[in-house]
């Protein structure tokens, strides 16, 4: 199966389809059960429905990994205010056990997106997400920030973000690439905002209140997207996980591969700043530093979403997991303002592919639509716990060794992963140049 042409029909979209849509074949209908084989689905590709999802989704990606990604500006208030005697590796299991809570609940919200439909999950974790928002603005103990920012609203963030993006695998397959990485901009500008919002507020009106002005802001965009996601009415009522799946060498190789990508990729996104500050830059000027990674990341998005349609999304993933790895690698010899900030941009650019596209192409090995979810969670199960090593690890390698042993480890586990996810390309389209 390969993207290579619009004209190759894809294994799940057979010659007998017809340009009805989607919701109309299952609106109301179990897709699978236990004793018949998946219906053959057809998908819209477009629309004013497909795309206020993708709305809408991009509305959820804001204010999830909007949030987890702005968590260097946090670490780096925290570190000289309320937790001033803990050290950065400490104050990092914040941000890890967050980011780990919020891909391992993608394992109970994917299957149960497949099963009763996304609604179900995205309303009452919606408002969750808010409330542990608000809590945020009130903790000043590290154990108080570990249970609201990092396992609530981490929590919070995985349950309304997998189902959001399994609906848009429902309505999209040969566009799926490119409507998934524009969802998946929501979290660059969220890694943007968030920050400029903190980094403006705190010193005029406390933390606590510029915390609550996230919190609202965070409400308001899933108040939308609880207005423009609309199910196809696809279900699927068999096994609530498929650990089949790992079977499959594509799926396989592609859940070890992003497992080791994640355990580098977010060490710019914690460290930058703080590598900038040890080096002279501007502390002002460095707290800023994650709005550019994220500036880099929305590009990055963007642009490999539209380059994935033309060139096939596991090529323009796997480069991209070879470039980051070579960035990280580079930043071994900079030191100065300039270079920091030019590979915070580039840095930005090259993880954000990765990041828009591993859905995309985790989504499609799946052989039904109403399996998504399911893939998706499984998988994000899978790679939170690289999350949840990753930056204590490099935090560690920091504290004892110097920055130097911290940027060599993130380097050679995205490089180890870029092999592995060659593989995972070869094993998806043998033979074939685009995919």
């Amino acid at each position: 199966m390969a993207m290579a042409s619009t004209s190759e029909r894809p294994a799940s979209q057979p010659a007998h389809s017809s340009s009805t849509s989607i919701g109309n074949n299952f609106k109301g209908k179990d897709v699978t059960t236990e004793t018949t084989k998946p219906t053959a689905p057809v998908f819209p590709e477009g629309g004013w429905k497909a795309w206020l999802v993708v709305v809408g989704c991009w509305c959820t990606s804001f204010a999830s990994f909007g949030i987890v990604n702005s968590f260097g500006v946090y670490e780096t208030y925290y570190l000289s205010t309320y937790l001033k005697h803990s050290s950065p590796s400490t104050v990092a299991w914040i941000g890890s056990i967050q980011t780990f809570a919020q891909f391992s609940a993608t394992l109970l919200s994917g299957p149960l997106t497949d099963r009763y439909g996304p609604m179900v999950v995205i309303w009452p974790f919606s408002l969750l997400l808010a409330i542990a928002m608000m809590l945020t603005s009130l903790c000043t103990e590290l154990y108080q920030f570990i249970l609201c920012q990092g396992i609530l609203l981490g929590l919070s963030c995985g349950l309304i973000f997998a189902p959001a993006l399994a609906v848009i695998g429902q309505y999209f397959f040969k566009k799926r690439a490119l409507a998934m990485s524009l969802a998946s901009t929501g979290s660059p500008v969220g890694g943007i905002i968030y920050p400029i919002v903190l980094n403006n507020l705190v010193p005029k009106i406390g933390f606590g209140w510029a915390q609550r002005t996230c919190g609202f802001i965070s409400l308001a965009l899933l108040a939308l997207a609880a207005v423009f996601i609309r199910p196809t009415g696809m279900k699927r009522r068999n096994k609530l996980f498929l650990l089949e799946a790992f079977k499959k060498p594509q799926y396989s190789f592609q859940v070890a591969a992003l497992f080791m990508i994640v355990l580098g990729i977010w060490t710019p996104y914690f460290y930058i700043a703080e590598f900038g500050i040890d080096h002279g830059m501007d502390r002002d000027l460095a707290g800023y530093l994650f709005a550019m990674i994220n500036a880099g990341s929305f590009v990055g998005r963007v642009g490999g979403g539209f380059v994935a349609n033309a060139l096939g999304q596991f090529n323009v993933i796997t480069t991209a997991a070879y470039a980051s790895a070579i960035l990280i690698f580079s930043w071994l010899a900079i030191s100065h303002t300039g270079g920091i900030i030019a590979l915070a941009i580039l840095f930005g650019a090259t993880s954000g592919i990765i990041i828009a596209l591993m859905m995309s192409t985790v989504a499609h090995t799946a052989d039904h639509p109403s399996k998504i979810g399911t893939y998706l969670g499984q998988s994000t199960f899978v790679i939170g716990f690289a999350s949840l090593a990753g930056t204590p690890i490099t935090g560690a390698l920091i504290n004892q060794h110097g920055f130097t042993a911290g940027i060599n480890f993130s380097a050679a586990v995205i490089m180890a992963g870029a092999v592995l996810i060659t593989f995972a390309r070869y094993f998806y389209a043998p033979g074939k140049i685009m995919a």
